[in-house]
């Protein structure tokens, strides 16, 4: 029988605590996705509604935002196949187990790059979902529902795991594997992937630049080395990012729009419809309290990791990382320079210009970055005082037995590992603490008659039906499996559906307001807002009193039909 030497023993221990620790990350990822996010999510009914619409161009036919033109084509395409013969929720259920998988192995791996060991990894990951749960600067968030950034994050960090590895040996292959992953992310989510690539670029270019911030044992390359490792990984990230790449410019450059009409419809999204993402003017209070609290740790945490490790390998490897973190700060003070406005945002100079950069989420990074690199230096903090503990003991024990000393050494390591247990418990207590029954808006009964009212529709009314929805409207076209005239939510992304459907808000606005001059909305009103809008139902618990009977109604919502023909047919 062969014997087992020591090494391999060691190694043996070593992939079954790395394996362990991936399947932990990834439990804490997914269990605090379902235990915080009910589905569907935020977002899910916006990118896998659309997904299915790829693939079955007569479903919710009339939908303005449905087909419109696709920015995350990547995305829609992996995923619409599936929506189109599954339920949306288990599509969403099946997306979000494998994307948060992704993500749980990304961060296990960039854990590891950073020196953390397994305990420590686990605990960074539960840190990161706690930060998460206490807020963000413009609205950033990565765990949650299905869509298309959440890989688009899990391919980013395995590429900056390889960026670290290719940082330090100066390997050309691995500045290609970096790149690929990197494209990766851009497929996936063309603007999260793209800010992680330019800032990989900008920190590499500043650390080598920089004399002395490469460390002594990173090696040196030349000029005309370094420019071909950056030639070698952005030429790899620009050919995989094609699929997702090319529509986004397509979309951005498409459409019969003149100049003015393109800064007006800027100016829409970057001012009114996403301006919690894009203007920084618009950031509430506690955002910036909550970036600055959460600065301040960073700088704190940094410290300690230099005072107790000094300028060991440990410590080294955490360079590129910050630096990347100090890129996408560079990023986000610009995004509040260039955006910032204390009165109306047309008053402000240039705005036009202003709008375009703003329109690229300069937050969305840093935004990311900044609790990632509080989560990951909390599990480096916890790793040196579990050392220095277990050092200070060996000091005092160095008398005892063999045996002694090794159970020691055994107490001193199911420590992190207790650690770990707690913190993960934790942060699913927390995620069901702060669990929401109903989205923004509703009460748990309003969206339980909320989903009565869309089975209605869906089983009462034709398949090419529209129906115009009122202004709370949550996941319409994923219960109802209707097209809706217009949905807040579902703003499209070219100039012309952005015009389109800011024209479409304007109408009803303009409708309402002048059907109601007599008090109530008769028969000739509904047969004006199916002439303007093609819309056959009305789905509304505020809009009123109607002259005809609703079709439907229970405690909180009621559908009237627009046209009483269409009923007796149907």
């Amino acid at each position: 029988m062969k014997a087992e030497y020591p090494n391999d023993v060691a190694r043996s221990d070593c992939s079954t605590a790395g394996a362990v620790t991936v399947v932990l990350v990834c439990g804490v990822f997914v269990l605090y996705s379902f235990c915080h996010v009910p589905i569907p999510g935020v977002n899910e009914p916006h990118y896998l509604c659309k997904a299915r619409a790829l693939y079955d161009s007569q479903w919710c036919v009339h939908d303005q935002f449905l087909h419109s033109p696709n920015a995350h084509l990547v995305f829609f395409a992996l995923f619409g196949a599936a929506a189109k013969i599954l339920p949306l929720a288990v599509v969403a259920i099946v997306g979000r187990i494998i994307s948060l998988v992704l993500l749980g192995v990304a961060w296990a791996t960039l854990g590891r790059r950073l020196s953390l060991s397994p305990s420590g990894i686990v605990v960074a990951a539960c840190c990161y979902c706690g930060v998460a749960m206490t807020g963000n600067f413009s609205g950033e968030w990565v765990i949650g529902g299905l869509e298309g950034k959440v890989p688009s994050y899990g391919f980013a960090l395995l590429a900056i795991s390889i960026w670290l590895d290719a940082w330090k040996s100066g390997s050309r292959r691995l500045y290609v594997i970096s790149g690929a992953f990197g494209g990766l992310s851009v497929a996936f989510h063309p603007v999260v992937g793209l800010w992680f690539c330019i800032g990989i670029a900008l920190s590499e270019v500043w650390m080598s630049a920089v004399p002395g911030s490469r460390g002594d044992s990173v090696p040196r390359r030349t000029e005309i080395l370094w420019v071909q490792d950056g030639l070698a990984f952005s030429a790899t990230a620009f050919v995989i990012s094609l699929p997702g790449l090319v529509p986004v410019l397509s979309l951005l450059t498409q459409g019969d729009v003149t100049g003015s009409e393109s800064d007006r419809a800027n100016y829409i999204q970057v001012f009114w419809r996403l301006a919690h993402h894009l203007d920084p003017s618009t950031f509430p209070v506690q955002a910036w309290i909550h970036t600055l609290v959460l600065i301040f740790v960073c700088i704190l945490g940094i410290w300690g990791l230099r005072t107790w490790q000094g300028q060991s390998s440990r410590s080294t490897a955490w360079r590129p990382w910050l630096t990347l973190l100090a890129a996408s700060a560079v990023f986000a003070v610009a995004g509040v320079v260039v955006g910032w406005h204390s009165g109306a945002a047309s008053d402000m100079p240039d705005w036009q210009r202003r709008a375009v950069v703003l329109k690229f989420y300069p937050f969305r990074l840093f935004d990311a970055l900044l609790p990632m690199t509080t989560a990951l230096l909390f599990g480096g903090l916890m790793d040196v005082a579990v050392r220095r503990r277990a050092d200070r003991h060996a000091i005092e024990e160095r008398l005892s037995v063999d045996l002694g000393d090794r159970r020691l050494r055994q107490g001193e390591n199911r420590k992190p590992g207790s650690a770990a247990l707690v913190s993960v418990c934790l942060v699913i207590v927390l995620s069901l603490w702060q669990r929401t029954p109903a989205p923004g808006g509703y009460s748990p009964k309003q969206f339980v008659d909320w989903k009565s009212a869309c089975d209605w529709i869906r089983l009462n009314t034709p398949p090419d039906s529209q129906v115009f929805t009122p202004r709370e409207s949550f996941a319409f076209k994923w219960f109802a499996e209707r097209a809706e005239y217009v949905s807040i939510k579902d703003c499209p992304q070219d100039a012309a559906g952005i015009l389109e459907w800011n024209q479409r808000l304007w109408r009803i606005h303009d409708w309402s307001r002048e059907s109601f001059q007599d008090g109530r909305f008769d028969d000739a009103d509904l047969e004006r807002l199916r002439s303007i809008t093609g819309a056959s139902y009305i789905l509304t618990r505020r809009l009123g009193p109607f002259e005809s009977t609703p079709v439907f109604r229970n405690d909180t919502w009621r559908v009237y039909a627009a046209a009483e023909a269409e009923i007796a047919l149907w």
